[in-house]
Formats: C-alpha cells, structure tokens, sequence
C-alpha cells in the first residue's frame, strides 16, 4: 500500500504569539493578499484576536478564518504592486462587512452570505469580528470550469442566506474542510477540480457548469441526508420521509445509496451501531435492551436482535460492559499533548509564499 501523505496545512493563530503585538502580527501575516487597519470600538475591549488554519489543494487554498473587525483593503496602487490574479471566495458563517467594490459600488454581506472578490480589482470594506470559511481560486483555474465565451464579471456577486445555491456551495466548503485530513497529496488536482467545478455551478449557474459539477451536487446532498440520518435514528426514515424533506425523487435517493447497499440497509446500519455503541457504554447498563433497540428506531426487539447477531455475530446482551472500575492507575490518565501548532512565523511565511505558489500542482 502507497504512503499517505497528507495535505500541507498550517495555523496562524494571535492568542499563540509571545511579545509581539496582536495586531501587527496579524497585518504582517495578511499582507499577502490585503492592507488592513484596526477598528477602534468605544470603550475598549478584551484586545484583537486572529487565527487562521489554512490548507493547501495544489491549485486551490482553502482557509478557516477567525478575526476581529477591522478594515480590509485592495486598492488601485496594491493590485500594479503584488499583480494577484486570482479569485477570492468567502462564506461568512458569522458576521459580515459593508464597503465598496471598484471604489463606487456598495456592497453588503452578512452572516450565511457567500461573497465572490476579483482580486484583481479593487476593494475596502468594514469587516465585523466574523467567522469565514475562505478559498482561493487562480483565475485560469476558473475560467477553465466556467468554459467558453467572456469572461462573467464576479467582483462583488453574493449568494445570499438561505437561498439554495448558498446552502448547496456551504455544504461543500463544509464538507471538504471536515474530510481534509483523509486526503491525500496525490488526490489534491482531482479535489480541486471538483471543488473550483461546484463554485462555477454555483456563481454562474448554466446547463454546462451544473453538469460537471453534478457528481459534486450529489455528493453534497448524500452527505447532508447522510447527517440527516444520523441525527434521527430514533424517527421514522422512510425513503418517503427523507425524499419529501430534501425534494428529491425516489430514484435519485436510490441512486445516491445505491454504492452503500440502499437506504433501508444504510439506515438499519447506522441504527444498529448506534445501539451498539450505547450497549457498550457502562453509562446505560441501567436501560435495558429492549430500550435500547426502541431509543435506536427498531419497531421490533425480536427483529433487532436477528439483525444484530448478523452484523457482530455476538447477542446483544454480550456487548454489555463488566462492573465499574477505574481503567488508570493514580497518576496515570492520559493527558492531551499541546504540542505540534505550527508557529505564526511559519504560517507568515507559507502566505507570502502564496503569491508564486497559486496555479501551480507541485
């Protein structure tokens, strides 16, 4: 079996730095991409905080963003000096901005809203303290997704809260941060194709760009029933059920389980190591496992324990755990290691090396 190698990935992060001034830390850090300037709020407070974690997708850079307000800039004299060629997408999870883009359009984002920025073009804006998922996108990158004809002008477009183009580009920032650490080095052009594919499908919606993006849609709405399940295990799931509450068809929901051996067997599955998991905990040795199987969806206790057996070959009763006692020795319990934060003069130091590294597959 090939080595994994995992993505390259790195955390800048205030709270980290020792004798160095919150802010300039942070200015020096974003350099790379903006001009930035504090926010004087009345009355003082507890002090500027910033942290970044970012990962890097090859031709994509994908970033995780805590910062307090503050201003952001990108002006006409700073885009002829660092010549970024790129595309910025951001989906504020909390806060927003109010600002201008090209020095004369309003523009307005708050919490849920996805916001496109051209890099190329001019910017300021008045940022709230926010949480914002951030990709990087070279601009050759996107225009290879977006296809043929002129260029569609995205400085400034919003996909606003709530609205289904939003809620489907969310899922897979999302997603793709939550599974990060499973990807390899050498899956990273294949995940950002099918990423920079769903922000075209997304911000310029038409018949080419939802077809390649589709196997992205789907994967997106799997993984959204996916949760759905798993946190109602106990509720009725019916491929009814679940068909009225994400508007898809039958056939479509049959086709998205059909890899994990269909729905019902999907559902049962996760029912059963639900259960599984609650029998083994030394916390519910008082429920029985009867209730157990209830609190897990089973209709049925005689039904349960067949499909139990079948999946762990041992009755359920068996997987109960022994008397209590404690499992360390004094002094012996285990303790989380602090250790291995990338420092904030290393994270500086990836950003700045950003500006060479974007439209490149190393």
């Amino acid at each position: 079996m090939p080595a994994f190698h995992p993505l390259p990935s790195t955390l800048f992060d205030t709270g980290l730095l020792t004798g160095t001034e919150p802010f300039e830390a942070w200015r020096d850090s974003i350099s790379v991409l903006f001009d930035v300037a504090p926010v004087h709020v009345r009355g003082g407070g507890s002090g500027f905080r910033a942290a970044v974690q970012a990962t890097h997708l090859g031709q994509l850079l994908l970033g995780d963003l805590h910062f307090g307000g503050q201003q952001f800039a990108r002006s006409q004299s700073r885009l002829a000096r660092d010549g970024l060629d790129h595309y910025l997408v951001q989906w504020y999870r909390s806060g927003g901005f109010v600002g201008q883009r090209d020095g004369r359009a309003d523009i307005a984002v708050n919490a849920g809203d996805i916001v496109v920025f051209d890099l190329a073009r001019s910017q300021a804006t008045l940022a709230r303290p926010s949480h914002v998922m951030s990709l990087i996108v070279p601009r050759a990158l996107a225009e290879e997704v977006m296809g043929p004809g002129p260029a569609p002008d995205l400085h400034g477009t919003v996909l606003r809260a709530g609205s289904p183009l939003a809620g489907l580009l969310g899922d897979h920032l999302l997603s793709l941060h939550k599974r990060l650490p499973s990807i390899a080095l050498a899956d990273a052009p294949a995940v950002s194709l099918a990423t920079a594919q769903m922000v075209a499908a997304c911000v310029r919606p038409s018949a080419r760009t939802m077809a390649e993006a589709r196997g992205g849609l789907q994967a997106v709405t799997l993984d959204r029933i996916q949760h759905y399940i798993t946190r109602r295990l106990g509720a009725p799931l019916s491929p009814e059920v679940l068909c009225e509450t994400f508007g898809i068809s039958r056939a479509a929901l049959y086709r998205m389980f059909e890899p994990l051996g269909g729905v019902a067997h999907y559902v049962q599955q996760r029912r059963l190591l639900m259960a599984y998991h609650a029998l083994a905990n030394p916390a519910n040795r008082r429920l029985r496992v009867a209730e157990v199987a209830a609190r897990a969806g089973f209709a049925s206790n005689a039904h349960f324990s067949r499909a139990f057996r079948a999946a762990f070959d041992v009755a359920p009763s068996d997987v109960r755990p022994p008397a209590p006692r404690n499992p360390w020795g004094a002094g012996d319990a285990p303790t989380a290691d602090g250790d291995g934060q990338a420092s904030s003069a290393e994270y500086a130091a990836w950003v700045r090396s950003l500006q060479g590294a974007f439209g490149t597959v190393w």
